[in-house]
């Protein structure tokens, strides 16, 4: 593809199918997204630098802004997904060692493990 348009074009067609993908919370097709991307950001590089654009090509301004924007938007989506990661594993760690956050202080500051027992189940009021 020699064309800058068509090259635009498909690239706004993958970062669309990513950024859908995202709000589905369907992460498997992004390596694929991913080379894709990479391959029509190759071919565009290519082509820009064997010919400089034109002023009356508005499209093709306008058509990279809307994919700069909808890139941001993938950015800002993965980035909440790792980090809705992270607090889960953070969690379930929480959740395995909470022997360790049940205890006590002894009379020297010392801290005592209690035992998990049904007397400390009980809620108090």
């Amino acid at each position: 593809m020699s064309n800058p348009n068509e090259i635009i074009e498909k690239l706004q067609g993958i970062v669309e199918f990513e950024n859908s993908h995202l709000k589905q919370g369907q992460f498997r097709p992004l390596e694929e997204t991913a080379v894709l991307k990479q391959e029509c950001l190759t071919q565009l590089n290519a082509v820009f630098m064997t010919s400089m654009p034109t002023p009356q090509d508005e499209n093709t301004s306008r058509n990279l802004k809307r994919i700069h924007a909808l890139l941001k938007e993938n950015e800002y989506l993965m980035k909440s997904a790792i980090n809705s990661v992270k607090s889960a594993y953070k969690q379930i760690s929480a959740i395995r060692n909470r022997e360790a956050k049940i205890g006590a202080y002894d009379r020297f500051g010392k801290t005592v493990n209690l035992p998990d027992s049904e007397g400390l189940k009980i809620k108090l009021v």
